[in-house]
């Protein structure tokens, strides 16, 4: 029997499968947090700090995981306190359900948009904090 996905979660694996590439923990926060209030798609997950943090969107982001929608990477990182960094990456599975894009049209879109103009502002020497698949 298949899981049931809640909006939010849809529309969370649609970033991924738009974004084409694993995703930092830090940077998955800051690309949620920019979708919801720059560009007005509804999550529901609510924000704290000077980086913006969600413990929401962390506890969904895990249960993706256990889900098997995305999984859950290390990439070495630069220092001692930072020896492993996580990444989240599409699984297969969460691929299909991403492609099907089971929720409005216009978070649709919106979601395209937003990547689409960091993928733009990167061209132009934007930095970027995601690896390669």
């Amino acid at each position: 029997m298949p899981i049931k996905l809640d909006q939010a979660e849809k529309r969370l694996l649609y970033l991924f499968y738009v974004y084409g590439k694993a995703v930092s923990r830090k940077r998955i926060h800051e690309l949620v947090y920019k979708l919801q209030t720059e560009y007005g798609v509804a999550l529901g997950f609510t924000f704290a700090g000077q980086v913006p943090f969600s413990k929401q969107l962390d506890e969904k982001l895990e249960e993706l995981v256990k889900k098997g929608y995305l999984k859950l990477i290390y990439s070495t990182g630069g220092g001692y306190l930072s020896l492993y960094r996580p990444y989240y990456k599409l699984s297969e599975r969460g691929a299909k359900v991403a492609a099907k894009s089971d929720f409005s049209k216009t978070d649709k879109e919106t979601i395209e948009k937003m990547v689409n103009s960091l993928r733009g502002a990167k061209e132009k020497g934007g930095t970027e904090t995601a690896v390669q698949q």
